[in-house]
């Protein structure tokens, strides 16, 4: 008898656990964020670095889930992953027009530089306005300029589409 009441509370339990007493919400910038495959150009051409290939950029909200700011994670293009190296910073947000910048962003990445600062301009996101390359799935559009400290007067631009989630899309 003691078997039955033991299975029928853990039921119970997993019955009441399962209730959700209020609906999960988006944060603040969720219009903002994701994950993004950007291709990188220098004076409007393809960087004889990057090529043509396609790089994972990665927006995301902050702790305290600000709609003024976002984390811009830049590793895949600015770090070295073999030293475990990553480059993001927080940069402002205006999340009615779409639109992100930032003016000396301190590197909260470990491994890489403390002092490397970088400077975002012209950030925008644009509403279903990509098509996925294999997938044909409509996805959002990002572009960018980025200015790094250690690298002074190179302006990278960079665009590129919202991660699709088919993995034929991915890169």
């Amino acid at each position: 008898m003691k078997k039955y009441i033991y299975i029928l509370s853990l039921f119970m339990i997993s019955l009441s656990a399962c209730k959700k007493e209020e609906p999960v919400g988006g944060t603040a910038v969720q219009e903002l964020s994701g994950e993004w495959w950007v291709q990188v150009k220098i004076g409007g051409q393809f960087s004889p670095s990057y090529g043509e290939d396609y790089y994972k950029v990665i927006t995301y909200n902050t702790s305290d889930n600000s709609a003024t700011q976002m984390w811009l994670d830049v590793s895949s293009i600015w770090a070295n992953p073999n030293n475990n190296e990553k480059v993001f910073a927080k940069v402002n947000t205006n999340v009615a027009d779409l639109s992100f910048s930032a003016d000396k962003a301190k590197n909260a990445g470990p491994y890489y530089d403390p002092t490397m600062t970088f400077n975002v301009t012209k950030g925008k996101v644009t509403k279903n306005t990509y098509v996925g390359a294999v997938s044909k799935a409509v996805s959002d559009g990002i572009s960018f300029e980025i200015e790094f400290s250690d690298d002074p007067g190179t302006i990278y631009q960079l665009s590129g589409y919202h991660r699709t989630k088919f993995p034929e899309d991915d890169h």
